[in-house]
């Protein structure tokens, strides 16, 4: 007997990586774009294609807001607090 799925639609999203759904879209699209599809197939690769861009915009946001993030967290403050001896006048 098959195991019910128990995960949520983040956890596939963190299971899925940037490149494989976008890898995944391009060859959809170029299916698409081919022709030879009966409106079926047509139909369900475009819905498969919408949510790969779901889950591309959504990888895309995160890392993005992980890259801020990290940006906002090394202040030059932080990087410069042990240079203060410098900003003493060399002439003295």
């Amino acid at each position: 007997m098959a195991k019910p799925k128990n995960s949520s639609p983040k956890d596939d999203a963190e299971s899925i990586n940037f490149e494989d759904s976008f890898r995944r879209l391009n060859e959809m699209a170029e299916q698409l774009e081919a022709g030879g599809l009966t409106l079926a197939e047509a139909t369900s690769r475009f819905e498969e294609g919408m949510k790969l861009v779901q889950t591309c915009n959504e990888l895309l946001n995160n890392a993005e807001l992980k890259i801020t993030e990290l940006k906002e967290s090394y202040q030059p403050a932080d990087v410069l607090a042990g240079f203060d001896d410098l900003e003493e006048d060399p002439d003295e």
